[in-house]
């Protein structure tokens, strides 16, 4: 390994994610984990690209082997863009060149036989990323011709491994994530500011919060959806609207979602802007959804079960009284940093072992005639004792 120019991490640290990984992989009986997603790629070699959105060209196809053996199928031609930004030595890469002139192979299909055989994983279990969710560099035509090339291969979902080895952060991650969720608050923040209620429409708002998001140094937003009142507020991952006006009626709730990324680590947030601040009738509901946080968060710790945290919050609704007023009963959030969701999902019944150094977004919904659909949303990482703030507290109104 070495340290590229644009590395974001120390070589050790990379050295430190492969080692992790290949235990996982060994663990689960598999020979290899033949990744083909930009989480997956980028954090075991740090490779960045800026055709991973694009269906032109494969940025990179990890092997890992469970010996701790690995290598990258790359374009030739984005060979050298690679090397500027990874872990990797020049020799780790397995190229093929559409012209026939350099690297192993012609194309991308036969670039990945060549690196199957060369590292013996013919006859082996192969690990892959299948499940929804993920985004493939490779298209089911290749997948199935990939097959029948090995037919004494096993290729195997193990998208739950690819996860798993995400879902961990090291502390410098948490720094980048920390920087996100700072960015976050600024561009909600300066949201609040920009608001005219009765005289701007939702996307004109969110136009402002996208623009300040970007100006705090986020290298890209996820999908960002905003609803303003209790009828829009029903709709979920919704976006703004050219044609709603912003009422200024007094707790009228503009709920603003997405998330910012910093060194291509993703932090969700749910920030919602009220209008003349909570209203009497509005209470019960911010106070239910505070309670479901808190009531999470005081089940979230390294070494207990994911559906702890989900059953910690169906408790603190049933307390309150309110067990009906809660839109997704089981459900307590997910794990957080690549994507809007990665690592465990927060459900009833999850036996996934919650470790140290986890990011969760903690998400409690209340459905109520007051707000329509209230949502608070509390970025946590998970400690041996318990969990702290991501960086501070994110459930608390905007009041303009």
């Amino acid at each position: 390994m070495r340290q590229s120019p644009m590395l974001d991490y120390p070589v050790s640290e990379f050295k430190a994610r492969m080692d992790d990984a290949a235990r996982r992989i060994k663990a689960a009986g598999l020979d290899c984990l033949m990744g083909t997603s930009k989480y997956i790629v980028c954090h075991l070699t740090g490779l960045r690209s800026v055709v991973w959105k694009s269906k032109l060209s494969t940025p990179g196809l990890l092997f890992l082997g469970s010996d701790g053996r690995y290598g990258v199928v790359n374009s030739f031609t984005g060979l050298e863009a690679a090397l500027y930004s990874s872990c990797l030595e020049r020799s780790e890469f397995f190229n093929f060149d559409y012209s026939g002139r350099m690297g192993i192979a012609s194309n991308l299909f036969d670039a990945m036989c060549y690196t199957i055989r060369h590292f013996g994983y013919e006859k082996g279990r192969i690990g892959c990323e299948l499940s929804t969710g993920i985004h493939l560099h490779m298209d089911i035509g290749l997948f199935d011709a990939l097959k029948r090339e090995f037919p004494e291969a096993e290729f195997v979902d193990s998208t739950a491994i690819v996860a798993d080895i995400l879902a961990g952060k090291s502390p410098m991650q948490l720094d980048y994530m920390r920087r996100a969720e700072e960015i976050n608050r600024k561009a909600v923040c300066a949201g609040a500011a920009a608001i005219k209620p009765g005289a701007m429409t939702e996307m004109e708002l969110y136009k402002e919060i996208a623009k300040a998001g970007y100006l705090a140094g986020s290298e890209h937003f996820t999908y960002m959806s905003l609803v303003s009142g209790p009828e829009r507020a029903l709709c979920l991952d919704c976006p703004a609207s050219d044609a709603q006006v912003i009422s200024a009626e007094p707790g009228t709730i503009v709920r603003v979602e997405g998330g910012a990324v910093s060194h291509e680590l993703n932090v969700p947030f749910t920030g919602n802007i009220v209008v003349g601040g909570v209203q009497p009738g509005q209470e019960a509901a911010w106070e239910l959804g505070r309670a479901m946080i808190a009531g999470a968060m005081s089940a979230v710790k390294a070494g207990a079960l994911a559906g702890d945290a989900a059953e910690a919050m169906d408790a603190a609704a049933e307390a309150l009284g309110r067990a009906g007023w809660a839109a997704q009963p089981g459900y307590a959030g997910a794990g957080c940093g690549w994507g809007r969701i990665d690592g465990p999902l927060l459900r009833k019944g999850s036996d996934y072992v919650l470790r140290d150094g986890m990011t969760l977004s903690l998400l409690a919904s209340v459905e109520h005639a007051s707000v329509g659909l209230l949502m608070l949303r509390q970025n946590v990482v998970v400690t041996e004792d318990g969990c702290e703030f991501l960086n501070g507290p994110t459930c608390d109104p905007l009041v303009v």
